[in-house]
């Protein structure tokens, strides 16, 4: 060998190269393992408040409610079509609940059910008259169906609300994810 040529063994790759595939390989485990964790307790919460919290909400509201001699329906959607939401005044389409303002007749008890065209959960709370349901996901072409009941027992006018998070500008709006009931005597 002469003194002036240098050897470099390219069959081995150099120290920095491993440490670096070896720190992607754990931060893509560990991604994974959340990502897993995350979609098994999503579904998992979402069934238990669909087991849970519909036929307890619908008992409450029930035995709170006094006796009436009448009954109406009342649809809600979230997310109908065509559009998927509701076109806001920014020109942008935010989820709602349609109709998002309501009125009832105080005494009269109101069967309710939500068509949940959205793929993400929502609920419907009225805290003033003890109504807190969760509607779980849907889609577009399957959406999910909830039932409750609501007997006012006086006149008033209540706010109502999603509280949970889905649409920022929605959430914070009239007529979108939150609105007024009005209950005439």
């Amino acid at each position: 060998m002469s003194s002036g040529s240098t050897m470099v063994d390219q069959g081995a790759p150099d120290l920095g190269s491993l440490r670096l595939r070896g720190l992607l390989t754990l931060v893509t485990g560990i991604v994974l393992v959340v990502a897993a964790a995350f979609a098994l307790t999503a579904g998992v919460g979402a069934i238990w408040h669909k087991v849970t919290a519909t036929p307890a909400v619908a008992a409450t509201s029930a035995a709170a409610a006094p006796a009436s001699s009448s009954t109406a329906s009342l649809k809600l959607s979230v997310n109908p079509a065509p559009l998927g939401g509701v076109k806001g005044p920014d020109g942008l389409v935010h989820d709602a609940f349609v109709p998002g303002a309501l009125t009832m007749t105080a005494g009269t008890k109101y069967d309710v059910t939500v068509y949940n065209y959205d793929t993400q959960s929502h609920a419907w709370m009225l805290p003033e008259l003890n109504i807190d349901v969760m509607v779980p996901a849907g889609s577009a072409s399957s959406p999910s169906v909830t039932h409750f009941t609501i007997t006012p027992k006086s006149a008033g006018t209540f706010q109502w609300f999603c509280p949970l998070p889905c649409d920022k500008w929605g959430m914070a709006h009239d007529g979108f994810m939150r609105g007024y009931l009005t209950v005439k005597s």
